[in-house]
């Protein structure tokens, strides 16, 4: 009797943290939450009127045990389907640095494409359109914030190329998070984790969008690089991965991401989703109308075949594609800039630009041919 007491004094002792395994660090990883929600590795998608952050977490072993280290705070976290408990991050220093493609390439082009911006499919007037294979992304780091107890940050999103065009906030980021912790250095994914379609999804992307609608999407791909044939089979489509996109995919990712699964389609494909509102109508080198174009509404869809100089240059009947953005007039007219009811040079428009996402006004597509689109 005297020997299972003593058995179990011994077992309710607890074994002094000293002779506890230590923790070995393998690898840090990056969480993000919106609001008050879960901390998960899956991509922090946000309002622009949301919260959001992101947290370095460091993952290894004790022994033969995995353990999942957090900062203060953090319970639990979410990696891909196992919510996992964890235990305190501390005295643990965090440098943080955003992954983000060069707009224009800045190495010699994977599958043959002479241009500037990433394509997949030939350029050349006899081969336009012509598969090519996937390009290669180019990308680069930089260093938001140096080393620092900071082991959480907010899921801000800013440019970091002088040539890339940034609306408040809006667009897609990804993070890099490098962790110190007992004299070891461990890092979450950067620039050199890529697939054939772009920057893997192990390296955490942050989608910040200006609204939940049809036109609030296309704001979270402001900051994706242009990639002229953007394609990939269902996840891996290099839209849905926000790894690039072409004018007709950036508007029919929007499109999907607001709630309807329509298949990715180009320019030509466009009017078996959309009802059309206008017939065929020249603009001249300002952006005016041959005749005055009224009844179109914000996030209806524009398609432009291009004249002057650039007429033909595509052996397709329509070049491009763009979204009305924003109703907007002459400065100097009655409307003072301010919305009028009419189409015209004055109106911004969203469209996938080279090398990326832009706003602006219409007449920088001008002279061209148009119709206006809207989805059904």
């Amino acid at each position: 009797m005297r020997s299972l007491v003593l058995i179990a004094l011994a077992s309710s002792i607890a074994v002094p943290t000293a002779l506890a395994a230590p923790f070995v660090p393998e690898r840090a990883a990056i969480v993000g939450r919106i609001e008050s929600g879960a901390w998960t590795d899956a991509p922090t998608e946000a309002r622009i009127d949301q919260k959001a952050e992101l947290a370095a977490i460091v993952i290894g072993k004790r022994g033969r045990k995995r353990v999942v280290l957090a900062p203060e705070g953090i319970a639990s976290v979410r990696l891909g389907r196992a919510t996992i408990r964890t235990e305190t991050l501390a005295s643990a220093r965090v440098r943080w640095s955003s992954v983000e493609p060069h707009g224009f390439r800045t190495s010699t082009a994977k599958n043959g494409v002479d241009s500037t911006w990433y394509s997949n499919v030939s350029q050349k007037s006899g081969s336009f359109g012509k598969w090519m294979g996937y390009d290669a992304i180019d990308y680069f780091e930089r260093e938001l914030a140096t080393w620092s107890a900071s082991a959480i940050v907010p899921a801000a999103v800013t440019a970091g190329e002088d040539n890339a065009q940034q609306l408040a906030g809006l667009g897609t980021l990804r993070f890099k998070a490098e962790v110190e912790i007992a004299g070891v250095i461990v890092a979450s994914p950067g620039k050199e984790a890529v697939d054939s379609f772009g920057i893997l999804s192990t390296v955490h992307r942050v989608s910040i969008r200006q609204s939940d609608d049809f036109l609030g999407w296309p704001s979270s791909y402001l900051l994706v690089p242009e990639v002229f044939g953007s394609a990939g089979g269902g996840r891996d489509h290099q839209t849905e991965r926000f790894t690039g996109a072409d004018c007709a995919d950036v508007m029919v990712g929007a499109i999907r991401r607001a709630g309807k699964r329509l298949a990715y389609t180009n320019v030509a494909g466009l009017p078996s989703y959309t009802k059309r509102i206008t017939s065929s109508i020249v603009l001249d080198d300002h952006g005016t109308p041959s005749a005055p174009i009224t009844g179109v509404q914000r996030g209806d869809l524009i398609r432009i075949d291009y004249g002057g100089a650039f007429s033909g240059h595509t052996p397709r009947d329509w070049d491009h594609v763009a979204a009305l953005w924003e109703d907007k007039s002459d400065p100097a007219g009655p409307h003072r800039g301010g919305p009028d009811g009419q189409l015209d040079g004055f109106d911004l428009v969203i469209h996938m630009g080279h090398p990326r996402l832009k706003i602006e006004p219409m007449a920088e597509q001008s002279p061209a041919t148009i119709d206006v689109l809207r989805w059904r």
